[in-house]
């Protein structure tokens, strides 16, 4: 048996919700729903019940004669699945951020993409110069992520790095408590765990709470991922040496320039350059 925990937001500008009516839907059974109204609209918190794995779920509002269908794709099981939804608007919001910025939110802030990086006070308040991500060694895996303004963070751990790999395990991080003009000390803002198990193989994500939303992330630091960049995969430190790749300094970097702005950067994209066997 499968209980699919979900939150769902749902805003009008006119704020008026008693006028609706809200169900959810799935393999022809329809289920009306209760809401309690918050900040953002009307708060619809409930778990959904399957006999088997489900992909997505309906929500359905009615309006007078009219009706509007959303299809929600489920968070991976089993954590939550939080969307936030805004009448007008046919995109549904994983995150809150970009709902606000929405027109057709009535409160509308247009910048509330750019809420948390604007200021020059939140960078030296919170600045961090260290080591972030993940790194191996000696069978002990640390995990580091800059996140401050997150209220908990998880690190949800794969068996493997196949995209339908299921969660081995769940890992609660702790908050930084060092406050230091210098940022290489300074990690109030950071979320960091040490593992002692051998992680090689495996895959995790990053499952950040804020005060109004959360969501399921890879590593922005990550430098190794599961197809088409769902997951960050865990590399042990033999996998991440090139062969025959060294670095060199000085007269030994014969590319190098005198003047760096003559230089030519060609980008090349791996999957492009691979998809065909013909082109490998």
């Amino acid at each position: 048996m499968f209980n699919y925990p979900m939150r769902i937001h749902y805003h009008r500008k006119n704020g008026e919700y008693d006028t609706c009516s809200f169900v959810k839907s799935q393999d022809q059974r329809i289920d009306l729903l209760t809401y309690k109204e918050d900040y953002f609209g009307a708060l619809f918190s409930f778990e959904h019940p399957s006999a088997h794995a489900l992909e997505s779920l309906n929500f359905v509002v009615h309006t007078g004669q009219t009706s509007k269908e959303y299809a929600i794709r489920f968070n991976h099981y089993p954590l939550l699945t939080e969307v936030w939804i805004l009448e007008g608007d046919d995109r549904i919001y994983y995150s809150e951020n970009p709902a606000i910025a929405s027109p057709f939110y009535k409160n509308q802030n247009p910048f509330a993409f750019d809420k948390a990086i604007n200021s020059a006070s939140f960078d030296h308040h919170w600045g961090y110069q260290g080591e972030l991500g993940c790194r191996v060694e000696d069978n002990q895996a640390h995990f580091a992520l800059w996140a401050p303004t997150a209220t908990e963070v998880q690190i949800v751990v794969y068996e493997s790095a196949a995209n339908d790999a299921p969660v081995w395990k769940t890992f609660e991080m702790e908050r930084g408590n060092s406050y230091s003009y210098n940022h290489k000390d300074n990690t109030i803002g950071v979320w960091s765990l040490d593992v002692e198990e051998d992680l090689t193989g495996k895959a995790y994500q990053y499952q950040v709470q804020f005060p109004h939303h959360q969501t399921l992330t890879r590593d922005p630091y990550t430098i190794a991922t599961s197809p088409d960049g769902k997951r960050s995969a865990i590399l042990s430190h033999e996998e991440k040496q090139v062969e025959n790749f060294d670095v060199k300094h000085g007269s030994e970097a014969t590319w190098r320039l005198a003047n760096p702005c003559k230089a030519v950067i060609c980008e090349m994209h791996i999957r492009d350059l691979t998809k065909s066997s013909t082109q490998v």
